[in-house]
Order: structure tokens, then sequence, then C-alpha cells
């Protein structure tokens, strides 16, 4: 185990069987999920980077979970495709690997296999619910969120993680146990980390990348489920322009407040999102180079610029409530804009002849 005197320092090399010591752009990330991956493939000799692991997984998408009647205003989106383990299952079939996902209910078994693995020098890819992390200050629960476990000390309690800052992060047992056991919804973490070959893993051919492209295509055009894709987006429109229009000035602006950290800081938001999916297109030009990639990349630009039209409006300058509600009423031509820019687009790119 690796103890206070020897947890790592920005600046090392990373050394496969030993403590992650990543350079200091290799601590932190732009994605709970991609960067954890990213990391322990890179402590495996692999280097695959977050775009194009988010890209390969299924990109961008969106989902919607309305508020409960007569509870909390709070609703919930996500701006990627898929939930967890489904995304990243993906992300690691699209590699080549067989994902295994372990649960417990028992703490004590999960601390001991977490051990096991850092003993035999294996960082963990652990899920946690990020309410119990003091560096989230999070109000709210969400047990999706993962990182990168990669040192303990038994003696002292202490563990060593790797998350989206851009650093080594540790935490007392007793917070981590927490973290891990968690049963608040949404995601309850249930212990969960992974296992995976993670050396065997291998970008796919060019065929892997347009299936990888025209799946999340199929993801925002064709989702069954009514709160999901672009019809999911469709009806969080309608709901959030109807509080708008008829709700009291305090519950629009808790409203909006909430929909700008989901949009712009949970997960890595939704403008966040399609800034990597526009790079994963970037990076992937060896395996999609074409008279299709230019059109593409051209879709992926209007969908950040009507995401971050969206967004500045969400947040606005600090302003009473009646003012920022007054401002707040131009949403709903954005909201349109932005649902026309995205089914041009990606009906679009669904067609693209990669």
């Amino acid at each position: 185990m690796t103890g206070p005197s020897t947890a790592p320092v920005p600046g090392g090399p990373l050394v496969p069987g030993g403590p992650l010591v990543a350079d200091p752009g290799e601590f932190g990330g732009a994605h709970c999920e991609t960067a954890a991956l990213r990391k322990q493939l890179l402590v495996h000799g692999v280097d695959i980077s977050e775009p194009l692991l988010l890209g390969l997984g299924g990109g961008i998408g969106f989902w919607y979970r309305p508020a409960g009647p007569g509870g909390p205003s709070r609703s919930m989106t996500s701006t990627r495709n898929g939930p967890f383990p489904v995304f990243t299952t993906r992300m690691c079939e699209a590699l080549g690997l067989r994902l295994a996902v372990h649960r417990t209910d028992d703490p004590d078994s999960a601390r001991r296999r977490l051990h096991e693995e850092l003993a035999a020098g294996r960082p963990v890819i652990a899920y946690v619910d990020l309410f119990h992390l003091p560096w989230f200050q999070a109000s709210r629960h969400f047990g999706g969120h993962a990182v990168l476990v990669f040192a303990a000390d038994e003696e002292t309690g202490t563990t060593w993680l790797s998350d989206r800052c851009p650093g080594p992060l540790a935490v007392d047992a007793a917070t981590l146990a927490a973290a891990r056991s968690s049963d608040h919804h949404p995601f309850p973490p249930a212990h969960a980390w992974l296992s995976a070959d993670w050396a065997a893993a291998r970008l796919p051919d060019a065929d892997g990348f347009r299936r990888a492209v025209h799946g999340c295509a199929a993801a925002l055009t064709r989702a069954a489920p009514p709160n999901e894709g672009l019809a999911g987006l469709a009806a969080f429109a309608a709901e959030l322009t109807r509080d708008i229009r008829t709700a009291p000035a305090d519950r629009v602006v808790d409203r909006l407040t909430a929909a700008h950290i989901d949009f712009e800081y949970a997960g890595t938001g939704g403008r966040g999102f399609r800034d990597l999916y526009h790079r994963f297109l970037t990076e992937a030009r060896p395996w999609l180079d074409g008279p299709a990639l230019p059109p593409a990349l051209a879709a992926a630009d209007e969908a950040r610029a009507a995401w971050g039209a969206l967004d500045d409006l969400l947040a606005p300058a600090p302003s009473p409530p009646r003012s920022r509600l007054e401002t707040a009423m131009e949403l709903t031509t954005v909201w349109f804009i932005l649902i026309a820019v995205l089914w041009t687009g990606y009906f679009f790119l669904e067609g693209f002849d990669f």
C-alpha cells in the first residue's frame, strides 16, 4: 500500500503496477467516466483521448426526468448518450474489451476487494455518490460519479483518488465508505467498480467509428422512451417554458439555476459534451475523413453555439428575480432554435455517408 510519505505527486511518470503518478494534465479531466477510463488505460500503457472515448461510447444525447408531482421543483437532465453502465459498456466494447461491473451491498466486502486490487498494483474505477465528496459541496445526491482510486494507506485510513480536479485528492475511510454505500437516488452506487483486461484496449477500425457516429444520431432521433433524445428535449423545453410563463418568480429562478447547473457543470454539461463531441469528430479524421466530415463538423459547431446561447440566458449577470424573469422570457425562442438546430444537424448526421 502507498503511505502518506509516498503519496502521488504531480510530475512523475505513469508506472504500470504501481501507484498512479501522472503529470498534472492527467489528474482531472473533462468528464468523470471518460477521464477515469483514460487514466486507467494510461496506467496499462494505452493512450486514448477523452474525446475519442466519448464518441466511441455513443457521444451526445438527452435524457430528462421530470420533477415528481407535489414534490420539489428539481427535475434532472443528462446530455450524454446513455447512463451507467450502458455508456461505459459501449465505450469498452468499442475498444474490444469485455467489461465486468462488480456490485455488492456489503461494505466490508467492497473495501476488501478495493484494497486487494490496490495491493496488486491495479488502480480501480469506482462509483460514488458525489454528495459525500467534500470538494463538490453538493446539495443533492448523485451516485453515478466515477473516480479512479489509485492508492490507500490502511494504517491512517487514507485513500487517494483522481477525479476531475487537477491533482490527487485524499479522503478518509469513512468518507469513501459513505460515498460508495449511499442508497440515495438517482443511481445509488452499490459499491460498483469496474474490471477488464485494460492493456488489451485498442481503437476500432473505420467501421467501428462509423457505427459510433450513426448510433449517436439514432439515439437522438429515434429514442423510444418519450423522455429521451430530441423528443425528451422538446418535452423539457415545454415544461421549462410553461414554468417561465406561469410560475412564481422565485420558482422560475430556481428552475433556471438548476438547468444551468445540469447543462454547464453536471457530468460535463450540455455544451461541454458537445465540445467533446466536436473534438471527437476532429480527432477521428483518420477514420472518418471524406466529404461528409466537414458538414458534420459544421453541424456540431451549430449545436455548440445553440447550447452556448441557451446557457447564457439560463445564467445571466446577477439581477433581481423580476429582471431575470423578464430576460428568461427569451428562452422560448432559444429553445425553438436549439431544437431546430439539433433536428436538422442530426438528421443530416444520420444520413452522412462516412
